[in-house]
């Protein structure tokens, strides 16, 4: 990329050529010693006269007028300079070198200046842009998956719009959220950037994980940091235009969802314990019908669009980035796509020598439709999980065309794509985000910068039922829902870095940060719309009063002040140190302030002196922090006792609608953190290993206190909890030539979650209608009857008494137990493979996750045959009990399934996240014209194969207990993209 970008540098220097009495011209040609090939963009300059220069073209070759006593100065970006005096010579053939520190990766982990990669004392991972751009999904977080250490992401829907949930070491809290800090262009954000925004504007992804990169974070680092850093330009460069489009279509990555019988197979069923009769059997069985319900509700090929178009370059002391782009996927659900349009400006200018700057400017348009009856938790039959798995294969839905009927012979119900199409329902949100900055530098070292960042989007949803919807003809419905979120944050730095004798370095933050924001939500509803082409709120003869859920207006503030000190001797010896002091509006007026310190330190060992012969090994370093953040995700007004209104018998009265509690404060996270990093051959080969211990104490947890109360729980600073672990970053580079380069990187990850306090002293608090339990000294689990087989005598089911080992057939409550089964995994990772042989590239990433369990509520319904006699049953029903001495774990015809562990399945998974095939037409090939700099053509495919024995519709659902939830999508897609 160095390559392509230092070509334009050329077009600069063009005119640059100024004649101080030349007496003749000198040739030559510049090449990477590395690959011998041509180096465009390399900048050549008289010494002493930097007004006299050119710049090589596209083969490396140069020429400039000199005079005899000239000495050329070549530089390049990542490559080191060279001085050639040009006494006696025509011609010149000049090499040039990569310099490792050049080439060293700058990361922004924080406020400040960045730093380079290989100074920062804390636990952080870096994501680069070509993880990101050109996927076939509007989630960036999702290519995330398996790339990190310590990082989970799960993405738990396929509806093209869906975010996913992220967790970093671990669940800190137990009610409070656990998601990560988002932070764009050093402005705190939402999650929602990561599927509103466009992937390709990113340059990088920052993963901060221990006390020493986020405790400078402080009030909301508690769960780590997610810091992206959008592109820039560079300036003195000639402008580069890319132009990228990619075409692509998804199907269900999993079409056996609990294996449903087919059509045969359940006529015998039915027919044996007496559900159908034998006219009935006959007659299906001559239909010849044998419909794949999964085929019906999913469909299959749907396409997805993307087109991205971007400008990069700069000036003299100006540089720029603007963006654009356009976004379409279409889901296999019937009636969901989601659809996308952004645009992004980023500028930096240096106005004077001591002034800088710049503004960040991003705005997005997009439009989601949601599937009305596929979704997690939706039992509906119109839905595609319940409808694949119950419908009786031999009714037939569709006519002699292929088409799907509007009514379904049979089940004698509306077909789903006619209730959605008189159903239809859409939001649309338009998001700004926007960052616009002041930096002074009045002396060497010290810089003075004020930024301000908002964050605001509108959002706005309709929701009809049309006057010809079958069961209220000429009663047509219409929602519509309009919220406003503004979020603003002003922040103030100085920092001044200076060093003693080239030895002793050190940098000196203070700030200060001020975040505001306010969430407004109203909405209306009217019926009895009577023509489904006025269907606006006006048309209703009726309005109807919206509850509090559709009507909103709440507001949270933080105050914070902090500072930060780095210092390194040597290259050898680094330390830092962090305080902030923060104030949130959702804590009482009492417990509002809470201060947070960090402190890391690290040992450069390779830099030490008795390592100078060490020449196999390229790095080794230690690194050990230990820091405190906080946790304030809770609601806004936790901490107040409210009073709202209501209604009671037509009439309005007040309530007290929150209990408060004026003591409620900051749950507070105390990390520490130690680590290893082993690079050997030249960095061939590299390890990094960290151990890790995360303890929440005061945890933010809704307590349960007496029904009498009027209430049923009120938040509360109690509970402790911990989290351990290591992990683990393996990366080899298998193979490493002019032609060839073959890597592979690894990641692993342990956490043990335990919880080590609870409310009132107890040492178990069970939660059956959530399924989990809260347990000392162990971690959150599923809690329900452990089912403990059929016994082979009569097919009866039986369940392991409490405490015993003892088994009972009398199914109830009082069965009930913590079943050892967790809630969240403890194990996860991934691999990625590179593979380059001169323009053509491949890339696949694997991730996996092990002991994962997810309760499959969908399975109750698929065998469940005394239950559910009329609809198709899973396969499994086929193994079912039938006479003594069978071994089965399906209970005799009659017995009704119960929930207990049976239904909990080992849903851990192996996932081919993403695969790339790119090809990069050869740059001789482009000679003959000017226009086009480099074609690359691309193919991508997403969820590939999976390997899990979770017998559900999809097992990186990140839930304790699922159905009806909407599968993840395979998809492929190819593309092009042109730099001119």
């Amino acid at each position: 990329m160095r390559k392509l970008i230092g070509l334009f540098v050329f077009l600069t220097f063009v005119g640059m050529q100024i004649c101080f009495a030349q007496t003749r011209e000198i040739t030559g040609t510049v090449i990477d010693k590395n690959d011998k090939s041509p180096l465009p963009g390399v900048s050549v300059l008289i010494k002493g006269k930097s007004a006299v220069g050119t710049a090589t073209d596209v083969n490396g070759k140069f020429s400039l007028k000199v005079n005899e006593t000239d000495v050329l100065v070549f530089s390049f970006i990542g490559m080191k300079p060279q001085e050639i005096a040009v006494r006696g010579k025509k011609s010149l053939q000049i090499e040039m070198e990569p310099t490792t520190e050049a080439l060293e990766e700058i990361v922004v982990i924080g406020y400040g200046s960045g730093k380079k990669i290989g100074t920062i004392v804390g636990s952080v991972t870096k994501i680069s842009d070509d993880k990101l751009k050109a996927r076939p999904s509007a989630n960036a977080m999702d290519a995330l998956q398996g790339q990190v250490a310590g990082l989970q992401v799960y993405t738990s829907s396929g509806e093209p719009s869906a975010a996913s949930s992220v967790y970093l070491r671990g669940v800190g809290s137990l009610t409070a959220g656990n998601a990560p800090l988002y932070v764009l262009d050093g402005i705190p954000v939402t999650s929602n950037v990561m599927t509103t925004m466009n992937s390709n504007d990113f340059e990088s992804i920052t993963v901060l994980k221990d006390a020493s990169a986020t405790s400078i974070y402080g009030s909301r680092a508690a769960n780590g940091v997610i810091y992206i850093t959008t592109k820039k330009g560079k300036k003195s460069e000639k402008a580069i235009l890319t132009a990228s489009g990619q075409y692509g279509f998804s199907s269900l990555a999993n079409k056996d969802i609990c294996s449903p019988m087919n059509a045969k197979q359940l006529l015998d069923h039915q027919l044996k314990y007496n559900i159908i009769s034998q006219e009935k059997y006959d007659e299906y069985s001559a239909s010849g019908v044998d419909t794949k319900w999964v085929d019906y509700f999913f469909e299959k090929n749907v396409p997805t669009y993307q087109v991205n178009v971007d400008v990069t370059g700069g000036g003299e002391k100006t540089s720029y980035y603007i963006s654009g782009s356009y976004f379409y996927q279409e889901g296999t659900a019937p009636m969901s796509d989601y659809e996308r349009y952004t645009f992004r400006s980023n500028t930096d200018s240096q106005v004077k020598d001591w002034l800088r700057i710049g503004t960040n400017l991003s705005g997005s348009y997009s439009i989601t439709r949601n599937s009305g009856y596929t979704y997690q938790r939706s039992n509906s039959l119109n839905g595609g999980i319940f409808g694949t798995i119950l419908n009786p294969p031999y009714y037939n839905p569709y006519d002699e065309q292929g088409n799907k009927l509007d009514v379904i012979p049979g089940l004698n119900r509306y077909s789903p794509d006619f209730l959605l199409k008189k159903q239809p329902s859409s939001s649309n949100r338009a998001l700004f985000n926007g960052m616009v900055y002041v930096e002074l530098s009045p002396l060497k070292g010290l810089k003075i910068r004020s930024q301000a960042g908002m964050e605001a989007y509108d959002w706005r949803s309709t929701a009809k039922r049309l006057p010809s919807y079958p069961s209220s003809l000429g009663n047509g419905q219409t929602t519509e829902r309009f919220a406003r979120n503004v979020m603003r944050t002003i922040t103030n730095t100085i920092e001044y870095s200076f060093d003693i004798n080239e030895l002793h370095k050190f940098t000196v933050l203070a700030a200060h940060e001020g975040v505001d924001s306010k969430y407004q939500e109203f909405g209306s509803r009217t019926s009895g719309q009577n023509d489904d082409r006025l269907t606006m709120l006006e048309s209703g003869t009726t309005a109807q009063l919206l509850s509090k859920d559709y009507n909103d207006d709440s507001a949270y503030a933080y105050l914070s002040f902090f500072g930060r000190i780095d210092y390194s001797f040597n290259n050898k010896y680094f330390a830092d140190f962090s305080v902030r002091n923060d104030a949130s509006s959702r804590f009482g007026k009492d417990n509002r302030h809470a201060t947070f310190y960090s402190g890391g330190l690290m040992w450069n060992v390779k830099n030490e002196d008795f390592m100078e012969n060490a020449n196999f090994l390229s790095t080794l370093k230690l690194k050990g922090s230990v820091g405190s953040t906080g946790n304030s995700s809770i609601g806004n007004y936790d901490h107040l006792a409210l009073v709202g209104t209501s209604q009671y018998n037509t009439q309005s009265g007040w309530i007290v609608s929150s209990p408060g509690n004026p003591q409620l404060g900051w749950e507070k996270q105390v990390l520490s953190n130690v680590g290893l990093e082993v690079g050997f051959i030249e960095n061939r080969y590299r390890l990094e290993f960290t151990y890790y211990n995360r303890k929440t104490k005061n945890m933010l947890i809704e307590v349960p206190v007496p029904y009498t109360s009027g209430f049923e729980t009120i938040m509360q600073n109690i509970g402790e909890m911990t989290n351990s672990g290591v992990e683990l970053t393996l990366g080899l580079d298998l193979v490493k030539n002019n032609d060839w380069f073959v890597g592979l990187t690894a990641t692993y990850s342990y956490n043990k979650n335990k919880i080590t306090k609870l409310f009132y002293g107890y040492q178990e608090w069970p939660m059956p209608a959530q399924t989990l339990t809260y347990k000392v000294g162990e971690p959150l689990q599923f809690y329900c009857a452990k089912y403990a087989g059929v016994d082979p005598a009569d097919g009866a089911p039986m369940w392991y008494v409490p405490g015993t080992n003892e088994t009972t057939k009398e199914y109830g409550d009082h069965l009930d137990q913590a079943t050892g089964y967790t809630r969240y995994a403890p194990h996860s990772g991934g691999i990625n493979v590179n593979a380059r042989w001169k323009g053509l590239s491949v890339s696949a990433d694997f991730s996996w996750v092990a002991g994962k369990y997810m309760l499959n509520n969908d399975r109750y319904f698929a065998e469940n045959p005394a239950a559910f006699a009329g609809y198709n049953q899973s396969k499994r029903i086929l193994n079912m009990w039938e006479k003594p001495g069978d071994k089965t774990d399906i209970p005799a015809f009659g017995h009704v399934m119960q929930f207990d562990t049976h239904l909990i399945e080992d849903a851990s998974f192996m996932r081919l996240k993403n695969l790339t095939v790119s090809y990069e037409i050869p740059k001789n090939w482009l000679k003959r014209q000017n226009v086009i700099n480099a074609v690359r053509v691309f193919a991508n495919g997403r969820n590939l194969f999976t390997i899990t024995d979770y017998m559900g519709a999809d097992p990186e659902l990140d839930t304790n207990l699922t159905y009806g939830a909407y599968p993840n999508s395979r998809q492929y897609s190819f593309g092009a993209e042109i730099t001119f």
